[in-house]
């Protein structure tokens, strides 16, 4: 696997980089419950639904605004090209080789109890917003077990356009979700509870957008 190579002067030269793209093809990114990202010295693990290549830089912003020593999983055909990322906080996953992947997995959890943040996209490709079911790798579950305390938190995002030329980003941040550890409980189980919690909060997102209800968004830029 290749493990992250953060270095904190690239990441805020990035930052100011990634946040003049956002402006110059967006027409706005606004996020609700980023509170839900600041759990003191909790570990903690964000997992997102996978719709398109710009939500791995609307997670480097979110962590930004959230003070968060936040690091990625990716896919490591694509972090082999992308290899800059790295700077940022990427390391690579394999899904096809049993022990890459747990490598991953070991890596990630090991990222977690020494406090920083992880995200992953546990569809593990770019699916249309509206795919029912999600379906996730196990990837998440086997992290929360491997992880000392486990917190996770479901991220929901979304591109509208809404009759501007540019379009909108749209993420809504759920509740923080503590995760017990238990011996009896199958990875599957686990899964299924993630899959419920992120596709509670995509249909609370889409109902509210089709509703044009936006009070309860801030904009971040």
């Amino acid at each position: 696997m290749l493990k992250a190579a953060k270095n904190s002067w690239f990441e805020n030269i990035f930052a100011v980089y990634n946040r003049n793209l956002f402006r110059r093809r967006f027409n706005s990114f606004q996020a609700r419950g980023l509170p839900n990202l600041s759990v003191g010295s909790a570990p903690l693990l964000l997992y997102a639904n996978h719709t398109s290549w710009w939500d791995g830089l609307v997670a480097f912003e979110l962590s930004r605004r959230a003070g968060l020593d936040a690091y990625w999983m990716m896919e490591e055909r694509q972090l082999s090209r992308l290899r800059l990322f790295r700077r940022l906080g990427a390391f690579s996953v394999v899904r096809e080789d049993a022990r890459e992947a747990y490598r991953s997995i070991e890596y990630a959890a090991g990222l977690l109890n020494k406090g920083s943040a992880v995200w992953i996209f546990p569809q593990g490709e770019i699916v249309p917003s509206g795919k029912r079911p999600l379906a996730f790798y196990p990837g998440a579950a086997a992290i929360l077990e491997k992880a000392e305390r486990s917190v996770s938190v479901p991220l929901a995002i979304r591109y509208e356009f809404r009759g501007g030329f540019k379009p909108d980003i749209f993420v809504s941040i759920g509740s923080v979700q503590r995760f017990e550890k238990d011996e009896n409980a199958e990875r599957k189980e686990t899964t299924s509870r993630l899959e419920a919690a992120l596709e509670n909060e995509l249909n609370k997102l889409a109902a509210d957008l089709s509703a044009e209800q936006f009070e309860s968004f801030i904009e971040l830029l």
